[in-house]
C-alpha cells in the first residue's frame, strides 16, 4: 500500500495517523467489542500535524504491525502430540515444585537451633515477652513458621489439588491460564483465549497439575514411587511430534503429491476414502509434524489404536468435530463397537502404497508398514451362504410371487414385481456374482456368445462401472433356470424401450456405486421376512451359496475362481472373446449350480 493511504487525518482531528488493513485471514485475531465481530484496520497517532514529520514515524509503525501479522501467520494450532509434551512437561514442574519445596523445609535440628537461640534471646531481652498471649505469639512467630512449613505447605496442595478438581469438573480456567497462556506464548500457538482449543489446552494442564499434587501427597506418607494414574499424563513419544514440516511437505501434501503420481491406480472413490484414512493417520502422527515421524514405532502406535477405534465413527452426533485422537479417547467413555480386524488391515493398507512411495522417494528410510498387518484366520467366516431353509423362506416369499407392491414387497397381495428387485437375488443365487457387478449391468453385457447367452461382468461400456480387481471381469454363461424364469425375455423388453442400464431404476450413490440402494433394500427386506437375524447373513450369501453349489457338484475352487471372479486379470475377462471350447467348459460349471430347497414357479 502506498505511503500516503497508510498515513491520514482521522475524521475531526487535526493530528495525523499511521493506518493499516488487517488481512482478512487474521481478522479474527483482532476482535471488537462486539462478540463475534474483528477489526478490518489498525490506527495509531503519530503525534504530529506535520505531513512529512507523520511519513517519517508511520514507518516504524508500519513495520511494527507487519512483523506482527508475519508472527500471527507462523501460528498453529497445537497437535496432540505437542500437547501430550506439554501436558507431561507441567506434570514434572509440578513434582520438581514439590521436590525443591521439600529441600527447603527446615530440618529438625535447625528448629532445635531456633528455638534455644529464640530462648536465649528472651532471656537476655533481646526479644519482648510477657503474659500477653499476642506478644508470646510475635516472639515466638519465625519458629513456629519453621516447625509447621511441611504442614502449611501440604494444607496449601491439599486446597489447591480441591479447587483444581471443581475447576475441571465445571470447565473453569482460572487457576491455569497462567500456565496456559505461557505455552501458549512460549510456543507460538494458535489458541485465542476461550476458543475451544484453548480451554482444551486449560483442561489438559489442570489434570497435569491434578495429577502432580496427586503424587506430592504420596511423598507426604513416603511413597516417591507413585505414577500417573490419568491416561493422558504419560511421557511423550520422542520419535514423533518435535520436527515440524516444511511448507509442502506435511503428511498430506505429500499425500496429495502420491495421489497425482499414482492417480490411474484405483477407483475415485477409493481414494476419496483412503484420503479420509490418511487424515486420521495424520491426525495421528501430527498434521503439521515433518515427515520423519512415520516410523514402524509409529505405525505400531496407530495400528494399536486402530484396535480401539469406533465404527463409522465420522457419522456418530457426539464424535462429531474430533479428531483422531480425541475420538478414541471419547471411546473409552462412550464404548461404541469398535472396528474388525479385516477393517484394521483394510486402514493400515490405505497409507501402505503411501509409506513404500516416500521410501521410493527417499521421504523416509524404509517402508515402516512392512510385517504391521494383522494375521486374519482365512478360514474363519464373517459371512455365510443360506441355509436350505433360508433359501425357501426367500424365494417362497411374496416378492419372488405376488405382494402388496412398492414398500410393502414382504406381504402377500396380487402385484406382480419382476425388476430388479425381483432378478438381483435369482441372478445372484445361479451366478455367484456380486450385488455391485450385478446392479450395473448394461444391456449390452447380455448377449449371446457362440450360441450360448452370457452375462459379460466388466469395467468396459460406461465410467461409472467398476469390478473389485481386474481379474474380476469375466464372462458367465446365463444359468437355464433364469431363462427358464423369463430372464431373456425381461432383456428383450429393456432392449426394446431403449434403455442402457438392465436395471434403469438403479442409480448410482454419492460414491458412484450401483449396490448401495439395493443393499440397504435387501437387508430390510430379508429382515421383514424373518431370514436375515444378524450380520452373518446378507446379500452376499447368495455369492457363498453359489460356491458351496459348486462345491457339491465336485468342482474344486481354482476350477470355479474364475467364474466368480476370483483369479488374475486376462483378455478373455476384458473383452469376452472367450474360445469356444473354455466357454462350454463354464456352461457345464453354471449348468451344476442346483437347489433342493429352490422351486422354480
Amino acid at each position: 500500500m502506498a505511503l500516503r493511504t497508510n498515513v491520514q487525518r482521522r475524521p475531526g482531528s487535526a493530528m495525523y495517523y499511521a493506518r493499516i488493513s488487517i488481512p482478512s485471514d487474521l481478522q479474527p485475531h483482532y476482535p471488537t467489542k462486539h462478540p463475534g465481530r474483528f477489526k478490518a484496520e489498525l490506527w495509531k497517532s503519530l503525534g504530529t500535524r506535520d505531513p512529512k514529520e507523520a511519513g517519517a514515524k508511520a514507518l516504524p509503525v508500519l513495520a511494527g504491525w507487519n512483523a506482527e501479522f508475519e508472527t500471527l501467520r507462523r501460528l498453529r494450532e497445537p497437535t496432540s502430540n505437542d500437547l501430550g509434551k506439554a501436558v507431561w512437561e507441567h506434570y514434572e514442574r509440578t513434582i520438581d515444585a514439590d521436590q525443591k519445596a521439600r529441600a527447603a523445609y527446615p530440618t529438625q535440628a535447625e528448629i532445635e537451633a531456633a528455638t534455644q537461640k529464640l530462648v536465649q534471646d528472651i532471656e537476655a531481652g533481646r526479644v519482648p515477652w510477657s503474659d500477653d498471649p499476642l506478644v508470646q505469639l510475635s516472639a515466638g512467630l519465625d519458629v513456629r513458621l519453621m516447625r509447621d512449613a511441611a504442614k502449611m505447605d501440604r494444607e496449601r496442595r491439599l486446597v489447591l489439588l480441591a479447587e483444581l478438581r471443581k475447576h475441571l469438573a465445571s470447565g473453569e480456567t482460572a487457576l491455569i491460564a497462567w500456565a496456559a497462556d505461557d505455552l501458549i506464548r512460549r510456543e507460538g500457538y494458535l489458541a485465542p483465549k476461550g476458543s475451544p482449543v484453548y480451554r482444551d489446552i486449560c483442561q489438559r494442564l489442570q489434570r497435569a497439575q491434578i495429577e502432580g499434587l496427586e503424587r506430592t501427597l504420596e511423598r507426604d506418607a513416603g511413597n516417591f514411587a507413585g505414577k500417573p494414574a490419568d491416561p493422558l499424563v504419560t511421557p511423550p513419544d520422542p520419535t514423533r511430534g518435535h520436527k515440524i514440516a516444511a511448507p509442502g511437505e506435511t503428511i498430506l501434501e505429500l499425500y496429495a503429491k502420491f495421489e497425482v503420481e499414482k492417480q490411474g491406480s484405483v477407483t475415485p472413490d477409493t481414494w476419496t476414502q483412503n484420503r479420509i484414512i490418511v487424515q486420521w493417520f495424520a491426525e495421528f502422527i501430527g498434521q503439521t509434524t515433518h515427515v520423519s515421524a512415520i516410523t514402524r514405532k509409529a505405525v505400531r502406535d496407530w495400528k494399536h489404536k486402530l484396535a480401539k477405534w469406533p465404527i463409522k465413527a465420522t457419522k456418530v452426533k457426539e464424535f462429531q468435530g474430533m479428531d483422531f485422537n480425541k475420538i478414541v479417547e471419547a471411546n473409552e467413555t462412550l464404548k461404541r463397537p469398535t472396528i474388525a480386524q479385516n477393517t484394521q488391515n483394510k486402514y493400515l493398507s490405505a497409507i501402505a502404497g503411501f509409506c513404500q512411495w516416500l521410501a521410493n522417494n527417499e521421504y523416509i528410510d524404509q517402508d515402516p508398514t512392512q510385517g504391521m498387518f494383522l494375521a486374519i484366520d482365512k478360514r474363519k467366516r464373517n459371512r455365510f451362504p443360506f441355509t436350505d431353509d433360508q433359501l425357501r423362506a426367500i424365494f417362497d416369499s411374496p416378492l419372488f410371487g405376488t405382494c402388496q407392491g412398492d414398500d410393502r414387497e414382504h406381504l402377500p397381495g396380487n402385484v406382480r414385481i419382476r425388476d430388479w428387485r425381483y432378478w438381483l437375488p435369482w441372478l445372484a443365487l445361479y451366478s455367484g456374482a456380486r450385488l455391485g457387478e450385478l446392479a450395473q449391468l448394461l444391456v449390452a453385457d447380455v448377449r449371446e456368445l457362440h450360441g450360448v447367452w452370457i452375462m459379460h461382468i466388466t469395467r468396459e461400456g460406461s465410467a461409472l462401472k467398476s469390478t473389485k480387481t481386474e481379474g474380476s471381469q469375466r464372462v458367465v454363461p446365463v444359468h437355464p433356470e433364469l431363462i427358464k424364469l423369463g430372464f431373456l425375455d425381461y432383456h428383450k423388453a429393456m432392449a426394446e424401450r431403449g434403455e442402457v442400464q438392465l436395471f434403469p431404476e438403479i442409480k448410482p450413490d454419492a460414491r458412484g456405486f450401483f449396490s448401495g440402494f439395493p443393499s440397504r433394500f435387501f437387508n430390510g427386506y430379508f429382515r421383514k421376512i424373518g431370514v436375515k437375524v444378524d450380520k452373518t447373513t446378507n446379500f452376499h450369501s447368495f455369492r457363498h451359496s453359489a460356491a458351496d453349489a459348486f462345491r457339491r457338484a465336485g468342482y474344486l475352487d481354482e476350477q470355479f475362481g474364475p467364474l466368480i471372479g476370483h483369479t488374475k486379470s486376462s483378455t478373455t475377462g476384458r473383452y469376452g472373446i472367450m474360445p469356444q471350447g473354455i466357454l462350454s467348459e463354464r456352461v457345464k460349471m453354471i449348468e451344476a449350480i442346483s437347489y433342493p430347497s429352490v422351486t422354480i414357479k
